[in-house]
């Protein structure tokens, strides 16, 4: 192990390289020797999401079940049916999935940038590019510092979003939930302290401008009270997914609006805003792996709307998009001539790719001192109003996550001038309030008969194993609704 005195530091990307190093994070990499930001290295790594200590070589937990099982089932379908075609291969996996249960070794949560982040972002190495060819060096190590600058920020906003996640998701549960002693069950929730790896990548699959960062995270965590190695809830993590992209997405707004003086406005769709000055027409330009999978979506829908004699439903969708973006998948190369790759975006856009940095960005920053720090009741209920309305819209009910993306998508322009740190608290704040009744939302989660057992509450939300609310005379701190609580919005009913 090493590269724990690079912490807090971002590599700057070289002209030729890969993308940048992935980094440790959380409470068991800590457990592990590792420091919060330390540079990953190959074998630690390996041993590591192999469920052994990279130092002593003990197996961490108990070894995940059912992958022989697994491969051995989609073997014998495979040598069943051995000319089936790629979307017979994809059926057979899934029956295989179906039949035998599967532990994977980690948990992907990717969290991605709003294409006008990552079209500035090249826009910035595109600078750095003909600075240098001109000979300026000057130009160019301006350009380079901006370039790597944008790296950090969005490196800083994934550290945020994972400290979320490890304060709202990390636990595991001891004991076993399957039997009495003495009249009680000795199952319990506990805190957990997560296994991560989080890897900011630049590129799509088909080489675009595409910044996001992969937080690989692994299936055991080591479980605070105790420091034994347990598997993690994986479904509380995903469930905190539009949370993380939340906080990522308005951390992100206000440093670049900060830094570079960028401004925001609505997306059609309203999912968010995009960069002010960069046209629609040039973000498309820089999509056409969406566009992609969308058409082999659509490709599988018609062949098994025929084969079936429907059209798919939503979940069926959901599914064929998943498939239709592992057909569609190319692999990426190791290595990246990032001067080469910036040139060829800049012929996507006839040579006007520099000039975006120029126009969407605003160098001449706003004295500290000069900058509000306070956003009226009124801008801070519209946004509330704004997020309840789209979220109720998509969702008969939803999750307090999903409020909380929908309510970052309407923080705009009136936010920009907050700082990372106030601008997330008030999020957080904005969530909690649109809550409340006084803007007609209900929680939806059922009450449970007969009533949980205290040794069944989880000691860091105050959730039961099953859904239902803490006992009566429960400390208010364990009575906030759980990850996976449910809500609905009645105002206007």
């Amino acid at each position: 192990m090493g590269g724990g005195e690079d912490r807090g530091r971002v590599l700057p990307q070289r002209r030729t390289g890969g993308e940048p190093p992935g980094r440790w994070f959380g409470k068991g990499a800590e457990a592990l020797g590792f420091t919060d930001g330390q540079f990953v290295e190959r074998d630690p790594y390996l041993a590591a999401y192999q469920q052994t200590d990279p130092n002593t070589g003990e197996q961490l937990g108990r070894a995940p079940n059912g992958y022989k099982r697994f491969s051995q089932v989609f073997a014998a379908k495979l040598a069943a049916e051995p000319h089936a075609t790629w979307e017979r291969r994809l059926e057979l996996e899934r029956e295989a999935g179906q039949e035998a249960r599967r532990s994977p070794v980690y948990t992907d949560l990717t969290v991605a940038h709003n294409k006008s982040v990552s079209v500035l972002h090249a826009s910035f190495r595109e600078q750095a590019r003909r600075a240098r060819l001109a000979g300026d060096a000057q130009g160019e190590a301006l350009w380079r510092a901006r370039e790597e600058r944008v790296q950090e920020i969005l490196q800083e906003a994934n550290h945020a979003a994972l400290e979320y996640l490890q304060e709202h998701a990390g636990f595991t549960r001891t004991g076993y939930h399957g039997r009495r002693i003495d009249g009680v069950e000795p199952g319990r929730w506990a805190r957990g302290g997560l296994l991560v790896t989080t890897w900011l990548q630049g590129t799509s699959r088909s080489g675009e401008p595409h910044d996001h960062s992969h937080n690989v995270i692994g299936r055991m965590c080591v479980t605070r009270s105790d420091g034994v190695w347990r598997a993690v809830d994986t479904m509380a993590l995903r469930a905190q997914l539009g949370a993380m992209g939340a906080i990522v997405g308005v951390r992100v707004q206000s440093a670049l609006s900060r830094e570079f003086g960028v401004k925001w406005v609505a997306r059609e769709d309203g999912m968010g805003h995009e960069i002010e000055g960069i046209a629609q027409e040039t973000l498309d330009a820089f999509s056409t792996r969406a566009h992609t999978v969308t058409r082999a979506q659509l490709s599988l829908a018609r062949q098994w709307a025929q084969r079936h004699g429907r059209a798919p439903n939503a979940r069926e969708m959901t599914y064929l998009g998943l498939a239709a973006n592992k057909i569609t998948r190319g692999a990426k190369d190791g290595q990246i001539d990032w001067d080469a790759l910036t040139a060829g975006w800049d012929a996507t856009l006839g040579g006007q790719l520099a000039a975006i940095a120029e126009h969407a960005c605003h160098f001449e920053a706003q004295p500290e001192e000069a900058r509000p720090t306070v956003l009226s009741r009124e801008v801070q209920d519209r946004a509330i109003e704004q997020a309840l309305a789209s979220v109720q819209a998509k969702n008969s009910t939803w999750t307090r996550s999903e409020l909380m993306k929908n309510l970052a998508w309407a923080m705009g322009q009136d936010f920009a001038h907050l700082c990372p740190d106030a601008r997330q608290e008030l999020l957080e704040q904005m969530t909690d309030q649109a809550l409340g009744v006084e803007h007609g939302v209900e929680c939806l989660e059922a009450p449970q008969w007969p009533t949980v057992p205290r040794s069944l509450i989880r000691e860091l939300d105050g959730v039961a194993s099953t859904p239902g609310p803490a006992l009566p005379g429960t400390p208010e701190r364990e009575r906030t609704p759980g990850c996976r609580a449910c809500y609905s919005s009645f105002s206007g009913i």
